[in-house]
């Protein structure tokens, strides 16, 4: 899927009254099935601006398009149904469900059609390398496990983007390179757009192109 944001802002209004701008007049295009890499400083607005494109969030003004399409335009429901059929998101945190098996947290998303993608959540957790621990609890698996079991949850719904918030920050270096891969080989095999916001260097580099954002907006585009 192509995304494009026009003039992207975002503001907010906490209980001190003093408003703080996170994204600001951010501009930019990502072809489908490109891999992009967002990276800066903490409080830069990387994460709002991953929030703003998962559309978990609105834009104060501005227009993010998929394909062509403003989401502006849709209502809530309307985005929850694109986010829901169309977007992935892997997380630092697992957030895998304590009182779940592996296999259940994989089909949660997709509880209403469970019965169908019950294969399908065997099968890519088989690829994944997790096939013997499909009737664990989360807290029986490494944290590589965990990591690839969150891998396996986003990716069930056959997302055409796939959303990476410091996917490997918990990890060592070994295991965290090991998801890195399975993470780019997965996304690279289903054509799924890749945004992965890091403050890893050796991660960033993997990606198509590094956008390098400040204070909220972009200051520096490179293509590997």
């Amino acid at each position: 899927m192509d995304i494009a944001a026009i003039n992207l802002n975002k503001k907010y209004m906490p209980a001190n009254g003093v408003e703080i701008e996170a994204v600001h007049r951010i501009d930019f295009s990502i072809a489908g099935g490109e891999t992009v890499a967002i990276v800066g400083p903490s409080g830069a607005g990387k994460s709002t601006l991953l929030h703003l494109v998962g559309l978990m969030d609105r834009p104060t003004s501005g227009k993010l398009l998929f394909d062509g399409d403003d989401t502006g335009k849709l209502t809530d429901a309307e985005r929850a149904g694109l986010r829901r059929s169309k977007i992935g998101f892997l997380f630092q945190l697992h957030y895998l469900l304590s009182e779940f098996t592996v296999e259940e947290n994989l089909l949660i998303p997709v509880w209403h059609e469970r019965a169908k993608k019950r294969d399908e959540a065997r099968a890519l957790l088989k690829r994944l390398g997790l096939e013997h621990r499909r009737g664990h609890l989360p807290v029986e698996l490494s944290g590589g496990e965990q990591q690839r079991a969150a891998l396996a949850r986003a990716l069930l719904g056959q997302p055409e983007i796939l959303l990476c918030d410091e996917p490997t920050g918990n990890l060592d270096r070994e295991t965290g390179a090991n998801v890195e891969e399975l993470i780019f080989s997965e996304c690279a095999q289903r054509k799924v757009t890749l945004i992965i916001v890091t403050h890893n260097p050796e991660l960033a580099a993997r990606a198509h192109r590094i956008i390098e954002v400040r204070d909220g907006t972009i200051v520096k585009e490179q293509k590997q």
